[in-house]
């Protein structure tokens, strides 16, 4: 019996994730395109450049999503439906090293001067760097109509301005993707859905380091956010 509950137990959150991510056209939210966004995280090259310093880690289960091309469909989509584009990236600066609180992975990267500039005020050396945005994105971007929140420091955005930015301009749903899927999505998804917003985690949007830690996020977006879709289920229920 024990046996059996514990089973039972274990596919719960499974089962969730699949009927989440297997939702037919009639399973389409609909999106009140006046209060509604698409949020991308960490669009930076040390993710998303073969050359970045982090993007061994995810490259393999990027190409396997379509990851790099899905992102890009969002910000393309975002502003063909009127909708806002806002991008939340991590950031460190040379004066961060100095924090003795550093998580495991916090410090590592620091340790690595990944995501890194010198400071937030100081464009030496920025442009093109593994904390600079990547440059396919840039053109959705730089357009002067994206919100570009405030760098990040640890996953979430409870240490910069995303909530606010969102709140002030009447959004109460958010689209959501980004890298790393079991990280900084994950955590952006949290906190966000703690502030009272309706999440919908883009799942072949984002990269993960491995297939095992990309399945244990599927399970928490299935399980937390108020819908997982694809990339094209989101591009046709923005159309409807």
């Amino acid at each position: 019996m024990k046996s059996f509950l514990f089973s039972l137990a274990m596919s719960v959150p499974l089962a969730l994730c699949v009927h989440a991510a297997s939702a037919d056209d009639t399973a389409l939210p609909k999106f009140d395109k006046a209060h509604t966004a698409i949020v991308i995280t960490d669009p930076q090259n040390d993710f998303l450049a073969e050359d970045g310093m982090l993007h061994g880690l995810v490259a393999e289960n990027m190409k396997r999503l379509g990851t790099v091309a899905n992102i890009e469909t969002l910000m393309k989509t975002a502003k063909t439906s009127g909708i806002p584009l806002a991008v939340d990236p991590l950031v460190y600066t040379t004066l961060d090293a100095s924090w003795p609180n550093a998580g495991a992975l916090q410090r590592q990267l620091l340790e690595m001067g990944a995501l890194h500039r010198v400071a937030l005020n100081d464009p030496d050396g920025f442009e093109g760097s593994g904390a600079d945005f990547y440059t396919p994105y840039k053109p959705y971007i730089h357009d002067g109509e994206t919100i570009i929140a405030a760098p990040h420091k640890m996953y979430g955005p409870e240490s910069n301005d995303l909530v606010y930015q969102l709140r002030s301009r009447g959004i109460d749903t958010v689209i959501l993707g980004g890298l790393v899927a079991n990280l900084c999505v994950d955590s952006h998804m949290r906190a966000l859905m703690e502030n009272g917003f309706k999440v919908y985690v883009v799942k072949d949007a984002v990269g993960a380091p491995g297939e095992d830690a990309y399945n244990a996020a599927l399970v928490n977006y299935g399980m937390i956010a108020n819908g997982v879709l694809t990339t094209q289920e989101a591009v046709k229920a923005l159309g409807m």
